[in-house]
């Protein structure tokens, strides 16, 4: 047994009773943990309009990984845990609330901050049940993990899959704690741009979905979600890739009918999004990529607070998810290793929006620009360590211009 791994034993009884020594196998011997550290530095600079000039922080971030096998038997039993340490390193009157860190409240940050999220998991045959902390990755929620740290959900999550190409998930979503938060706060309707009638607030978020696999390289999805007393929202999407010689030809096709359900919370939604994508995959690492999108009905799109819409046209800043608006994106990517430098990629993109229909604001039209070069070193003591630039420049004729600049270091350390 790994000696590392004792400190875990000591969760066994409250799961497995009198049979500890019999279950501890499964348990403990295929746990895995890791420390991972991002240094980042954050500048917002707004360009024009009322209010502060900047936001400009810098910070340090420590992300403790746990996640522990199954105990032996038909029904396996297992435990993760998630602890994060944010740790201020700048920031200074009128700089803070880049979501780097928490806001006191003068509007200063604070100088650190902590959480540790529990899950319980059971696994029978192919399915598990998790309940506790998650970071669910579904088409009806994707979790921001565009700071220190991922946004953490409490609730329960059920995947099946027990059917051979067909996955299926089930869960209940009470809570969240932000992605600068130490404590939880309750789940809400984003209320970008004053789109809808307020940021409703609300005891659960419902989700419930199937991925099936229609062909090797083509998948199929339903996905439900139910913000309660605020919206509901049906996903349909079709992912797949042919090949052209020894190239690919990539589609990602999105869509999504969102309404007002219940005591309509949040007033009235009326939400039709289409978004697609078509990427030209060339086996030299270079992609060529364009991409669609298009709202339609009485508002914008509508998604959770604090986290990422699933969107094509989602940029580093912008979502162009206004009621009426459409969109266009130009993509490049490049993965330098086949070029003869690995660890070495670039990606940079145009989106170029119209038609939106914000609310009290004449301007229609908005744009942004992306870049992002990461690399990560391929030998040596700091194998691993990466290093991030992200540049995004946007204009728009209703809101305020920004240009941002995103700095950081990450590093894996493997404990176990």
């Amino acid at each position: 047994m790994n000696n590392n791994k004792k400190c875990a034993f000591f969760l066994l009884p409250i799961l497995a009773g009198d049979s500890v020594p019999a279950l501890a196998e499964g348990f403990l011997e295929d746990s895995r943990a890791s420390l991972a550290l991002r240094n980042f530095y954050m500048n917002r600079d707004f360009r024009d309009g009322a209010g502060r000039a900047k936001s400009e922080e810098w910070a340090q971030g420590f992300l403790f990984d746990y996640r522990s096998g199954y105990t032996e038997g038909t029904l396996g039993v297992g435990l993760d845990l998630l602890g994060k340490l944010g740790v201020r390193l700048d920031s200074g009157a009128g700089r803070s609330g880049t979501g780097l860190l928490p806001l006191r409240d003068d509007g200063s940050a604070a100088g650190d901050y902590a959480r540790l999220d529990a899950t319980a998991k059971l696994r029978l045959s192919r399915s598990e049940l998790k309940v506790g902390g998650l970071v669910p990755k579904l088409p009806t929620i994707q979790p921001n993990y565009g700071r220190l740290f991922p946004q953490v959900f409490q609730g329960a999550l059920l995947t099946s899959g027990e059917l051979s190409g067909l996955s299926l998930n089930l869960g209940r979503l009470t809570e969240v704690s932000q992605r600068n938060e130490a404590g939880t706060s309750d789940l809400a309707l984003f209320n970008r741009n004053r789109r809808f009638a307020g940021a409703a607030q609300a005891d659960r978020f419902d989700l419930a979905g199937l991925d099936y696999r229609i062909a090797p390289d083509w998948t199929g999805s339903y996905h439900y979600g139910e913000l309660e007393q605020v919206y509901a929202q049906h996903f349909l999407g079709l992912k797949g890739r042919i090949g052209v010689a020894a190239d690919s030809l990539e589609s990602d096709l999105r869509l999504a009918l969102s309404r007002d359900t219940g005591g309509a919370r949040g007033g009235r939604i009326d939400n039709r999004s289409f978004s697609g994508s078509l990427t030209y995959r060339l086996r030299n690492g270079q992609a060529f990529g364009l991409g669609y999108q298009r709202m339609s009905g009485d508002h914008g799109f509508p998604y959770l607070e604090g986290t990422d819409p699933y969107l094509v046209n989602f940029g580093q800043y912008n979502d162009f998810a206004e009621a009426g608006e459409s969109s266009w994106q130009l993509r490049y990517d490049c993965d330098f290793a086949p070029l003869g430098v690995p660890g070495l990629s670039l990606m940079t993109r145009y989106f170029s929006g119209h038609g939106a229909k914000p609310k009290g604001a004449d301007g229609s039209r908005e744009w942004e620009r992306d870049s992002d070069l990461r690399y990560v070193l391929q030998g040596g003591p700091l194998k691993g360590l990466g290093l991030v630039w992200r540049n995004a420049t946007y204009r728009s004729a209703f809101s305020r211009d920004i240009d941002e600049n995103r700095l950081y270091l990450t590093y894996e350390l493997p404990l176990f």
